[in-house]
């Protein structure tokens, strides 16, 4: 009997209609009528000054703005992002909590965006903030030895927890290579957020909103994990 084949783009259901919204939203704003584009940017793009004056349903914006890019590098990257992080975090939460998830996140980074420029006029877009959350969780789960990382698969039970599943907030600094991780994104993402070039970035890098989404990954994981 033939072996059966894995598919290379395996990805669950949820994260793989995500990257086809957010390609598509690119594509009307990308080659869309220019007025309707920059209605649509107008209407869902996060601009902290408006939420700070206006409040009410630009509330709203704070998770519309992760529908919306910059440019086709800007998707692709975020893109790729979301399939690489995405898929374990959304076959462990499972898709309905891993979007409630998503949409937590992108708000948490565009609160902390908020906090710290309330009154900037430049919109503000992009996937970044929710996928920061999902690296976050991944530092909660993915390098606990013994973990449930996806469909009830465990792999050898760490020497310190009789039923491992996740990496507590308390154990996290015992383990090196969760702490190595977390340490190498900050690292990354400030870099980042002084020397937007060095990413291959035009503009600057809302790298507040990264941290936000990261953040809330990594403090609020547990509220989401069905395998805990």
């Amino acid at each position: 009997m033939a072996a059966q084949r894995e598919r290379m783009f395996n990805l669950p259901k949820a994260t793989k209609s995500l990257i086809f919204a957010l390609t598509a939203a690119q594509f009307v704003v990308a080659y869309g009528p220019a007025e309707f584009s920059q209605r649509l940017l107008a209407t869902f793009a996060f601009i902290p000054a408006r939420v700070t004056i206006e409040g009410g349903a630009e509330y709203a914006t704070m998770v519309t703005y992760s529908f919306l890019h910059g440019d086709w590098t800007h998707l692709v990257v975020n893109a790729l992002a979301l399939a690489a992080f995405g898929t374990p975090v959304e076959r462990r939460f499972g898709s309905a909590r891993y979007l409630l998830f998503l949409a937590a996140s992108a708000f948490a980074g565009a609160l902390l965006f908020l906090a710290l420029h309330p009154y900037e006029i430049a919109p503000v877009v992009g996937a970044s903030g929710a996928i920061s959350g999902t690296m976050g969780a991944i530092v909660r789960f993915a390098f606990t030895p013994g973990a449930q990382l996806a469909n009830g698969r465990r792999g050898p039970r760490a020497p310190y927890d009789e039923e491992p599943s996740s990496t507590s907030l308390s154990q996290l600094p015992l383990n090196r290579q969760a702490m190595f991780f977390l340490i190498a994104w900050v690292a990354a993402n400030l870099l980042f957020g002084a020397f937007p070039q060095a990413a291959g970035a035009s503009s600057a890098i809302a790298w507040e909103a990264h941290v936000g989404g990261f953040l809330f990954g990594l403090l609020c994981f547990h509220y989401f994990d069905r395998a805990g």
